[in-house]
């Protein structure tokens, strides 16, 4: 039997506005961009939160000296770049958002207590 005080419905809203939150944050992640240069700025590669690659540009000079092999793994190392700074982006702002989330249950006191009181022992 469950202890007075526990709220599944109050446990209930929480999840839901959670999830929620957690639907806006991604949906903001998929507008942030990163941007790489590489070849000491001679290739450049945006990518965005989905990591979908928005923007290429290679200096003009570049083309010019016609090594297209050096072209081609400019460019591959311009979106791997961009690419693993969208991903740290993204992984600081779950590891924020997973911060703000846990302590916006903190009104509901620590994990075992609320096992406890789910499963009607009061503490775990």
């Amino acid at each position: 039997m469950a202890q007075q005080g526990f709220d599944l419905n109050a446990i209930l809203k929480q999840a839901q506005e959670l999830q929620r939150s957690f639907e806006e944050n991604k949906a903001r992640l998929k507008q942030e961009t990163a941007t790489a240069q590489v070849g000491g700025g001679m290739v450049s590669a945006t990518v965005d939160g989905e990591k979908v690659v928005k923007e290429i540009k290679i200096a003009p000079g570049l083309v010019k000296d016609g090594d297209v092999s050096a072209i081609e793994d400019l460019v591959v190392s311009a979106v791997n770049a961009a690419n693993a700074e969208i991903e740290k982006k993204i992984n600081a702002n779950m590891a924020a958002f997973a911060g703000n989330a846990l302590g916006g249950l903190g009104g509901l006191g620590n994990m075992n207590d609320l096992l406890g009181k789910f499963l009607g022992g009061g503490k775990a």
